[in-house]
């Protein structure tokens, strides 16, 4: 009996340590790859709102020594992390929605009712774990919980009602724009067509990763710890490209443009049809000359079609 509890102990603790490190060599490996990116994108840009998200949501780790204490804040650390993605994705839904207050009320309602919810869950269910650092007849000191509720799975439930959310808006924005004007790539306009690529694929990925966390939890709460990881490291990269992909964007459209005026500076009598730039110096800056754009083409079509 006692060789069958060590032993199953012995399973979670290698199991943990394993996904751990995957966990850590995703964040570290997309750091080194994206390295370059970042340093010309994000860097040499001015500071502002979207530059200082990039950072909290790349460079925040987890710090701690105490054993107890560890437990409290890898969960607050989990939740900070993922709100952090969130709000980026939120911003960039917004500017897909051409800036409407009635998509940002939903979206900030929704996500401040699920993230007090989680914060909640994790509050009331930590104030009665216990980490252990030595185990009877097992001479290896290692930190382990104890005493985990069985309903603490119920913390991934707010958090995938609001993911359910915010990927219903991008499948319905992607679905409203591939019906008025096509494909987004095809027409031009490039910087809506990743907005809606990068939300739909960051959305997609998080809800599955969620969910495993939920089914595990629900299966075994001693692998609680297996899963966590994998949700930080993919907020944090999928995060990051979703800021890191729209500056690509504009930049190459920044460079198109320039070219473009290079060609055409001999032919003053015709005037090319530019394509917008956008200055990504704010995340809520992102799209507001191009949106404001096509929000007057986007109503066009609107009551083009209704007259038909």
């Amino acid at each position: 009996m006692v060789s069958e509890l060590i032993s199953g102990v012995l399973s979670v603790v290698e199991t943990t340590k394993y996904a751990e490190l995957a966990a850590s060599t995703i964040i570290l490996f997309d750091h080194l790859i994206t390295l370059d990116d970042e340093v010309e994108l994000i860097w040499k840009s001015s500071w502002s709102i979207g530059k200082v998200l990039f950072f909290i949501n790349r460079y925040y780790t987890l710090a701690s020594v105490i054993c107890h204490r560890f437990f409290y804040w890898q969960g607050s650390t989990g939740l900070f992390a993922c709100m952090i993605a969130e709000i980026i994705l939120q911003m960039r839904l917004y500017a897909l929605y051409f800036l409407n207050r009635r998509v940002l009320a939903i979206m900030v309602t929704t996500f401040i009712l699920t993230s007090a919810s989680a914060a909640a869950i994790m509050g009331v269910v930590l104030s009665g774990v216990e980490a252990k650092s030595k185990i009877p007849f097992i001479p290896t000191t290692f930190c382990f919980p104890s005493n985990v509720p069985h309903y603490f799975y119920a913390f991934w439930i707010p958090i995938l009602t609001f993911e359910t959310v915010l990927c219903s808006l991008a499948l319905f924005r992607g679905y409203q724009t591939f019906r008025t004007s096509g494909s987004p790539f095809q027409s031009g306009q490039r910087l809506i067509g990743v907005l809606i690529r990068d939300s739909v694929v960051y959305f997609l990925v998080m809800f599955a990763t969620y969910l495993t966390n939920l089914l595990v939890w629900v299966w075994d709460i001693n692998y609680l710890e297996v899963t966590v990881g994998f949700s930080v490291a993919m907020s944090c990269v999928l995060g990051n490209r979703v800021i890191i992909n729209v500056r690509q964007v504009n930049k190459e459209m920044e460079t198109e443009k320039k070219s473009r005026e290079r060609t055409n500076s001999v032919k003053k009598s015709k005037i090319p049809e530019p394509e917008p730039v956008i200055d990504c110096d704010t995340l809520t800056d992102i799209e507001m000359a191009q949106l404001r754009t096509m929000r007057v083409d986007y109503e066009y079509l609107q009551e083009v079609e209704a007259d038909n």
